[in-house]
């Protein structure tokens, strides 16, 4: 890269990151407020309550990261044209330091996305679900206190008859009402708290389980031991590694089912908006323009726009074509190549005349 390009992929950068910052902290304080019921009613500390609400940002802030790249190629763009700079890029027929700076700055947002979406976010989720399961454990393990009914959490109690010294304990029962649909109450004369390769369960013994249905329909299973999962019992959630837990590579090396294929397509298709909103911003502000003074909309604002409304255009489409996820990138991408094509030969055109009035 020669010095011009990187002073151009500089304030590309310097754009970027500072507007990326403010919304990585937005995003960080909305997910800490939203899981400070790990404070309150969980009886956890602030580490715990910090830590987690790190771990569930990733996901959130890739999604914002396109958006950031567009608004900051448009900022760079919009101060190169005040400063004149981008006009004397042109008339010194500098383009390929600008073009160069583009896709250097371009392919480093989708190698960092791409790395994000398959290798950062599965990380964190499984880091989040085994902390999720160690804070049920230890919510569950102080609630246990014989001959006390304890609402673990809003609709779920227990209550448990003594405790002995190895740690089993006697007459367990479990009522759970925070699916109005379906009730569910456990009971069993025996259960003990294990832990194995898939995390904390309680292992119940010599018991059974009542569904109570919507339609007022009592259903009794009768057991003789059953394992259930510590964090789907606290928080209505399978504990077991999940595809959104599992790194992409793994994936690939592994069976692709259906599941996994959609959870692919979802994490590549996070790159190739990268690339579309990045090159439709180029597109429409790597030309320089003669107005002065004119109030325009705000270009961030129309960044921002097309980018939540190509995925929200994903989201719909995802519910009726397989490849969704991949269909409003694409189209976007389309639309970026053909006004590019159609503004960069306007402007070989309008210098052509200029040159052909000039030598005239």
């Amino acid at each position: 890269m020669t010095k011009l390009s990187r002073y151009i992929a500089s304030q590309f950068a310097i754009q970027t990151l500072a507007l990326f910052f403010v919304a990585t902290l937005l995003v960080w304080i909305t997910q800490t407020l939203r899981l400070f019921d790990v404070v309150t009613a969980k009886g956890q500390d602030m580490f715990t309550l910090i830590g987690q609400a790190t771990l569930t940002t990733p996901r959130l802030s890739m999604a914002i990261i396109y958006i950031c790249m567009g608004i900051g190629i448009a900022r760079a763009m919009r101060a190169f044209q005040a400063s004149k700079e981008l006009h004397t890029i042109h008339s010194t027929n500098r383009l390929s330091a600008l073009y160069s700076a583009l896709v250097v700055f371009i392919f480093s947002g989708m190698a960092i996305t791409t790395l994000i979406a398959n290798w950062v976010e599965p990380l964190s989720n499984r880091a989040y679900a085994k902390w999720n399961e160690e804070v049920a454990a230890d919510l569950v393990g102080r609630a246990l206190n014989p001959n006390k009914f304890s609402e673990i959490v809003p609709g779920l109690v227990i209550v448990i008859g003594d405790r002995q010294a190895d740690g089993t304990i006697v007459n367990f029962f479990a009522d759970d009402k925070r699916d109005k649909k379906t009730q569910k109450t456990y009971i069993a004369k025996k259960a003990e708290i294990l832990f194995d390769e898939k995390g904390y369960n309680i292992s119940l013994i010599d018991g059974s389980m009542q569904f109570k249905q919507s339609d007022n329909q009592l259903s009794v299973i009768s057991f003789n031991r059953y394992d259930l999962s510590l964090d789907k019992l606290i928080n209505e959630s399978n504990s077991s590694k999940t595809i959104n837990e599992t790194d992409s590579f793994s994936l690939f090396i592994g069976k692709l089912n259906s599941t996994a294929k959609k959870e692919l397509r979802e994490r590549f298709s996070e790159t190739l908006r990268v690339l579309a909103l990045c090159l439709f911003v180029a597109a429409i502000s790597i030309f320089p323009n003669a107005r002065r003074g004119k109030k325009i909309f705000p270009i961030e604002i129309t960044v921002l726009l097309i980018g939540l409304g190509e995925r929200a255009i994903s989201v719909s489409l995802s519910k009726t074509l397989a490849t969704a996820q991949y269909s409003s990138g694409l189209i976007l991408l389309i639309v970026a190549i053909l006004i590019f094509l159609y503004r960069f030969n306007a402007h070989k055109l309008v210098i052509s005349k200029g040159a052909k009035h000039e030598f005239s």
